[in-house]
């Protein structure tokens, strides 16, 4: 009798200590299962919100090259536009490479219809801007370029939401699968309790060594879960702010620019107002950046938009597109007299004298002026007028404002 009781309490110790094992086991299973889960999607989202970035940062060029005044600089934006597909075409390769799903393939494929239809229309867009027919480039960049541009982003958006979806989804699957190894091991440390009473301390201390044991794997899980989102938050955060700042000024970019000049003209029509858009070009600018260099150029850029930010209201939005365009939004505008006396404003101090590394360069801008609703039915033809007010400035002797005339 008392070796058949030392048996039984033998044998049900080796199963409890085989469960608790098991339970461990498949516990570390979940938390390596889970980092692998994390990583893979943390990735292909990171890839994802890369390609978004570049091709954003792609849309705008064929804007700068239809406003380019030289063929160098026509060069230049040329060899950037096509660098920029290069890398896109590398992270999506890179993509491609990390196992996706049928359903991811299928928006991935689904973006890649989007955006070799694209590519006949810009190749249109570069051949008609080389041969001079810049009226007609701008046409079809805006009807049809750019809303099939916007579509391949949407496009785009569409495959982040979806691996963030997965990302969630597979969190939560985690979760679950913690939730009942934990229940598991409660049951096994339940018997282990009541079995303890009989058989005393050993069967005790074991068990704590294993629940000890649980509880650090579960602290070092919920450690890389917090971790692991705390990165993806600031890579999203660092990857939004290059989509829509100027990294060199600080500026809100083309970007953002159509964003909330879109925006303006909403509220506009909602409170009976006007929108004034400048479009500034600095008039010089291109000799002292090819005497002084890329470096002095960049610091003059730089001073220039600091001023123009110190010279218009809380309400009103200072933009680089590009190069050395600058744009100003004047929302709320009750008085249209008052363009007249910001563009002055302006002219006055770009005029003066910058002081760029201990040696002082001038500089001037050419101002063209288009105000909605009076001078432009929507969004792109407030664009266009303001961009042939500045343009007729620069043929007119330069350092000077137009008002857009009909």
């Amino acid at each position: 009798m008392t070796n058949g009781i030392a048996i039984s309490f033998g044998i049900i110790i080796i199963m409890m200590l085989i469960q608790a094992s098991v339970s461990i086991w498949r516990f570390n299973e979940v938390r390596l299962e889970f980092e692998q889960v994390v990583d893979v999607y943390n990735l292909r989202m990171n890839l994802v919100q890369k390609m978004r970035v570049i091709s954003r940062e792609r849309a705008p060029i064929l804007f700068t090259m239809i406003a380019a005044e030289d063929a160098f600089e026509l060069d230049d934006l040329l060899m950037e536009f096509q660098q920029l597909g290069s890398q896109f075409l590398a992270v999506r390769d890179e993509l491609l490479h990390t196992g996706l799903s049928e359903e991811e393939t299928k928006l991935l494929e689904k973006h890649r219809q989007l955006a070799r239809s694209v590519v006949p229309e810009q190749r249109e867009v570069i051949a008609l801007i080389n041969n001079g027919h810049t009226a007609l480039a701008r046409e079809l960049l805006v009807k049809r370029v750019s809303p099939h541009q916007l579509q391949a982003l949407e496009q785009l958006d569409e495959l982040i939401n979806y691996e963030s979806r997965q990302s969630k989804k597979a969190m939560e699957n985690a979760r679950v699968l913690f939730a009942k190894t934990q229940t598991e091991l409660g049951l096994t440390t339940t018997i282990g309790s009541l079995i303890s009473i009989i058989i005393g301390v050993l069967v005790s201390v074991r068990f704590t060594y294993y629940i000890k044991k649980l509880k650090k794997n579960k602290d070092d899980l919920e450690s890389i879960v917090e971790q692991r989102t705390g990165e993806l938050m600031e890579s999203n955060k660092k990857l939004e702010y290059s989509a829509n700042y100027d990294s060199l000024t600080g500026l809100p970019n083309r970007s953002l620019f159509i964003v909330l000049l879109g925006q303006a003209l909403k509220q506009v029509k909602r409170n009976d107002l006007s929108v004034a858009l400048f479009f500034i070009d600095l008039d010089g600018f291109k000799a002292i950046n090819d005497n002084y260099g890329h470096d002095y150029g960049d610091e003059l850029l730089r001073q220039v938009a600091t001023r123009l930010k110190a010279q218009v209201r809380e309400e009103d939005a200072v933009f680089r597109l590009g190069g050395d365009e600058f744009t100003l939004i004047i929302p709320h505008l009750d008085n249209e007299n008052n363009v007249k006396i910001i563009a002055e404003k302006i002219i006055s101090i770009l005029s003066k004298p910058f002081d760029v590394f201990a040696q002082q360069c001038h500089i001037g801008c050419s101002i063209g002026i288009a105000i909605y609703p009076r001078q432009a039915v929507d969004l792109d033809e407030l664009i266009k007028n303001s961009d042939t007010a500045m343009y007729d400035v620069k043929k007119s002797g330069k350092n000077n404002y137009k008002i857009y005339q009909q």
